[in-house]
């Protein structure tokens, strides 16, 4: 097959705007929608970090299963084990914040899986789109004035940054080439144009579709993690700033009963919201306020707001701080 995704080419501003229109319908974003509004809002980005991060788990996973066809060393095969299980880590984290993939199957190039060359040019396309997506969620969600989300939004884009290296190495080039990550995307969503081929099979000479990943393969490679010298004791700065302030006797915990609640952008039932806390999940809050419909709201360490009938709170909340 003719390898038509060159790292250039597929990144052109033209390519770009040709193929937005056709991806719309996935996520409900009108391009006039786009252009009226300046961020994408909390669940969209969630929504499409997720299936970035779902389409990442299953590239993964199926380049560890043709690695002898690309003929990739041993050590290459556990460089991609570990992108994995971060890929993993980084859709489970998502999904825990209420993220709901907007597709759970992908297509791909005829070849991807068995052409190294091809492997690694299309691997650093996607995972310099991946950098560019987290970077402009940290400008979103520093500009929402969630801090917590704007730096494991970083530490993320930091880890991919870490896969286009390795992509870079298996193709034979220098692995880290540039002094910056790319800043290359004004809002998550205008990455859907770039990964439309794989999102609906629309590229010539694209096969599919490709499923995901079961439970049972994702268990299996995780039962290597020692081997692979994988550390997943490294948390998102959200967790960490929770166990933190919770050591501290600062923040309590609310938990969700059987229902998903939401997590709204103030103390009101009519303001936005911003994430989803879901059933039987908890968060750590730091605050309370009376809302407009005079009900006591707790205000979530990692921004928002909840009702607090609509959770269960810790015996310590009570004494929080009013907000």
């Amino acid at each position: 097959m003719q390898n038509k995704f060159s790292r250039r080419s597929i990144l052109k501003t033209g390519a770009i705007a040709s193929s937005l229109a056709g991806l719309t319908h996935f996520f409900g974003i009108s391009l006039a929608m786009a252009q009226e509004t300046a961020d994408d809002d909390l669940q969209t980005v969630l929504n499409l970090a997720a299936t970035a991060e779902l389409f990442a788990t299953t590239h993964y996973l199926t380049a560890i299963n043709g690695a002898a066809d690309m003929g990739l060393a041993e050590q290459q095969v556990k460089y991609l084990k570990n992108g994995f299980l971060a890929e993993q880590d980084h859709l489970e984290l998502l999904m825990s914040l209420g993220a709901v993939p907007v597709v759970t199957e992908f297509y791909v190039p005829e070849t991807l899986f068995s052409d190294k060359d091809l492997f690694s040019t299309i691997t650093e396309v996607a995972e310099t789109t991946f950098v560019g997506a987290y970077l402009a969620a940290t400008r979103i969600f520093t500009n929402m004035g969630q801090p917590a989300f704007a730096v494991t939004a970083a530490q993320i884009a930091g880890v991919e940054a870490e896969h286009r290296a390795l992509a870079r190495q298996i193709g034979g080039r220098v692995a880290n080439n540039i002094p910056y990550a790319q800043y290359t995307l004004q809002n998550v969503s205008d990455a859907v144009p770039i990964l439309q081929p794989f999102l609906d099979g629309s590229g010539d000479g694209f096969v599919g579709p490709v499923a995901p990943p079961t439970a049972e393969q994702i268990a299996a490679v995780r039962e290597e993690m020692a081997a692979l010298e994988y550390d997943s004791t490294v948390l998102p700065f959200a967790a960490m700033s929770t166990a933190s302030s919770s050591a501290s006797g600062t923040t309590c915990m609310v938990t969700a009963g059987s229902q998903n609640v939401n997590i709204r952008e103030t103390a009101s039932i009519t303001s936005a919201s911003i994430a989803v806390l879901n059933s039987g999940t908890s968060t750590a809050v730091d605050g309370q306020a009376v809302g407009d419909d005079g009900m006591n709201w707790w205000h979530v360490s990692s921004g928002g707001y909840v009702r607090s009938d609509t959770v269960t709170a810790d015996d310590t909340c009570s004494a929080l701080p009013s907000m």
